[in-house]
Formats: structure tokens, C-alpha cells, sequence
């Protein structure tokens, strides 16, 4: 066991990775109520790789990673997965992302009870053709579902025209035909490679002490048997800095126009860590189209937009994406307002202290709740598979002349344009 110390703060998260390869992470805080994530390195985006114990890739049916958490709450005897925690006093859900599959229990009292039945039941798969079989038209309700929301829409459409190769932008779930093809015998096998100890995690945030919480999880682990975790071959895809579509149109259900305005950028331009460049760029956006920024602030007043500019900025594998996107009916002007500020952007070292000293705060504030911990927990191990614990310093690092030197770099070349009109503005 060894200790990681969030440098800057006065606190400490306890690791240990299990003979089998599992990795635990616990951070012990004098809340009531606690919270467990267990994670699998498994996402929507993997669909080609090797199966265990087989030499050939092998293509799957989009959306079956997501499947796979659905099938995961079936139990093969005794009370459902809901029911079992909900006697237990535990609140569990599941979600799926691009990279990763989570499943989660919290709660305040049952606490060893909870964790414990978390991590059996995701380590007791049950399929069967027929409850397979079951699940498909449920997945499906859930597709339409979200083709029924036009922002969720419009934010898909956005990634699909950036990238050409990288498949975000595809549909979580899976189109139809996707989930309609997905059998017992593939859910067993993306199970069996994927959702080895080696390949997954434990973040734990409660009241008791870390070493007794590691314990507890070595004791449930100590008489299961798993095959010997090995590296996964997964098909590597490569991107180029160009994007998918340069200018997109379509129509949904909406009352006014929408307007995406995204930037794609190569991370290893700026020769920094990434975690930086994000943090950079977070400072740069925020200051020239933030709620308070006077470019903001004179698009509303001038009526040229309703309500305030949305804005990201985020990290798709090797690239960074500015986004942002404004409800207006002046899309040519819109899009003219944005390229002019992004040729004159602001740069001036007294929005970049206020906006750090604002980010420095906020990040101190992660750790007034059990919720805010495992999120900012859940953030440092996502785009890296493990915990450094080294996030706060980074912020408390920046400084205004490494700041105007990741500007200077900024390369706004490569963007991408997508607009929603409403139904009735189709020709």
C-alpha cells in the first residue's frame, strides 16, 4: 500500500494493486455517507481488438459496451441487483462513456454490505440467450429516446464533423442493428477480456480507515479465480488534423438556430503538458467569451444572441477541442464575430490571475462533499487510467508567461461549423 499526496493539499488518497491486478484507490474523509466507484477500462469507442485467449481481431457491434452494463445488473438467483442494494440502504446506478464503464454505490449506513455486493455482482456475469434477447428492445427505447433530443443531437453532430477516423460522435447505445446483433456468446467475450481485475479499478471515499477498506476488498477477492490479466490488443485508430466536415447543416425540432463553432487542435503542438495546455486554454476562452466578458456581454446586448455563449474545452485523444455554440438567427454574423475575436483575443494578466485564483478555489471546494471528491477522483483518473494526485500543483503552477506562449501557439486553422435550424426552415 502506498500512499499518493495531492501536492498542495493536506490530503492523502491510499493505493494498493491487488495480486490479481485490481486497483484500489481510497480516500478516508469524516462525512456520514459514503461512495464506490468500480470502473472497467472499457468504452463505447472499443470495438476492434483481440478476445482472451484468442489470436485474431475481432469487430464487435457498436453500442455492446453499454449493453454489457445493462446485462450486468441481472442476477441468476436471489433479489435483483436494485433490490438487494435497496435493502442494504445503498443507491447503485451505471453509466458508460467513450472510454470507460462505471458501476456505483453510495450511501451512509452498510457500508462494508455495499462495497462488497458491488464488487460481486459485477464479477457474476449471467447471459442467457433469452434475457439477451430481453434487453434489446429496452436498449432500443433508449436510442430513440435520444434521438428525440435535439441538443443532444446537435452535440454529436458537432463531434462527427471534426473527426474523420476517431469515432466520437458515434452513438453510445448503438444504432439498431447494432444492438439487435449482439449475442450472449459476444457479451461473454467483451466480459472475459475486459472486465479482468487487471484492466479495472476501485475508487472508495468513506469514513473508515484505508487500510482496513483495503483489506476488506484483498478478503473478497481472495478466493475468486481469474485468468492471468494480459495487455488487450485493441486496433489502434490514427487522425489527421483535418476535420470530417468543414460546414454542416440540418434540421431538428428546435425554435431558433443553433450554431456550433468548434477548433481542432494536435496537443504535441504546444510542447507542454496536456494538463496545462487545457488549463491554459480553459483561462484564454473563459476570459474572452465568459458570461462577464465584454464580447459576451455585447452579443446579448446587441441582440445577437439569446442568452450567454456555451463553451468547452476538451481532450479527444491526441487533440484538443475549443467549442462553442450560440442560439441565434444571425448564423453568417455569428460565425464572422467569432473567426474577427479569434484573430484579436484578449490576453491580459489580470483576467488570467482572477480566473486562476477563482479555479484554485473552486478546486479546493472539491473536497467539502463525498460526491465532489469521487468526481474530481473519477476526472484524474480518466484520461490516464490511474490517480497522481498531482492536478491541484499543475493549477497552482500556471503562470502568465507560459499562458501568452500557449496562445502564441494556438493554431485555429482547422475548425469545424454545424448548425440546427428548426423543422419549419427547411427548403
Amino acid at each position: 500500500m502506498n500512499k499518493i499526496k495531492l501536492k498542495g493539499l493536506d490530503e492523502i488518497i491510499f493505493h494498493e494493486k491487488l495480486d490479481n491486478g485490481l486497483n484500489i484507490y481510497v480516500m478516508k474523509k469524516d462525512f456520514n455517507s459514503f461512495r464506490c466507484y468500480f470502473i472497467t477500462n472499457y468504452g463505447a469507442l472499443i470495438d476492434k481488438f483481440v478476445p482472451i485467449n484468442e489470436k485474431k481481431m475481432h469487430t464487435f457491434p457498436k453500442g455492446i459496451a453499454h449493453f454489457l452494463e445493462h446485462k450486468m445488473f441481472e442476477q441468476k438467483s436471489g433479489p435483483s441487483v436494485l433490490e438487494k442494494f435497496s435493502s442494504l440502504g445503498g443507491l447503485c446506478n451505471a453509466f458508460t462513456n467513450y472510454y470507460y464503464t462505471t458501476y456505483y454505490v453510495s450511501g451512509v449506513d452498510n457500508f462494508y454490505e455495499n462495497l462488497n455486493f458491488l464488487i460481486d455482482y459485477v464479477q457474476s456475469p449471467y447471459f442467457t440467450d433469452e434475457n439477451v434477447e430481453k434487453e434489446k428492445g429496452i436498449i432500443d427505447q433508449e436510442r430513440l429516446m435520444i434521438k428525440d433530443n435535439p441538443y443532444r443531437t446537435f452535440y454529436m453532430k458537432s463531434l462527427e464533423n471534426l473527426f474523420v477516423n476517431y469515432e466520437y460522435g458515434k452513438t453510445i447505445v448503438g444504432e439498431k442493428e447494432d444492438i439487435y446483433n449482439i449475442t450472449k456468446e459476444d457479451l461473454y467475450k467483451c466480459y472475459n477480456t475486459f472486465y479482468n481485475p487487471s484492466n479495472m479499478s476501485l475508487i472508495i471515499v468513506s469514513n473508515k480507515d484505508e487500510k482496513e477498506v483495503i483489506d476488506e476488498v484483498k478478503k473478497n477477492q481472495k478466493n475468486k479465480i481469474f485468468e492471468k490479466g494480459s495487455k488487450i490488443k485493441i486496433e489502434k485508430v490514427t487522425e489527421p488534423n483535418e476535420v470530417n466536415k468543414k460546414y454542416d447543416i440540418f434540421y431538428d425540432n428546435v425554435t431558433k438556430p443553433e450554431i456550433g463553432y468548434s477548433i481542432k487542435i494536435k496537443i504535441d503542438k504546444f510542447n507542454l503538458d496536456y494538463d496545462k495546455v487545457l488549463l491554459y486554454l480553459y483561462i484564454l476562452i473563459n476570459s474572452n467569451f465568459g458570461k462577464i466578458s465584454k464580447f459576451n456581454l455585447k452579443l446579448k446586448e446587441g441582440n445577437i444572441i439569446d442568452g450567454d455563449i456555451g463553451k468547452g474545452i476538451n481532450k479527444y485523444d491526441d487533440y484538443i477541442v475549443i467549442s462553442l455554440n450560440a442560439s441565434s438567427n444571425n448564423e453568417k454574423e455569428i460565425i464572422k464575430l467569432f473567426d474577427d475575436k479569434f484573430q484579436n483575443l484578449d490576453i491580459k494578466e489580470e483576467d488570467f490571475n482572477l480566473i486562476k485564483k477563482s479555479m484554485i478555489s473552486k478546486f479546493v471546494y472539491y473536497f467539502t462533499s463525498v460526491n465532489s471528491i469521487i468526481n474530481y477522483l473519477y476526472d484524474e483518473y480518466y484520461d490516464n487510467k490511474k490517480i497522481t494526485g498531482d492536478t491541484f500543483i499543475k493549477y497552482k503552477e500556471l503562470n502568465f508567461e507560459e499562458y501568452k506562449k500557449v496562445i502564441s501557439q494556438l493554431d485555429t486553422n482547422y475548425k469545424s461549423i454545424t448548425i440546427m435550424k428548426p423543422l419549419n426552415m427547411k427548403e
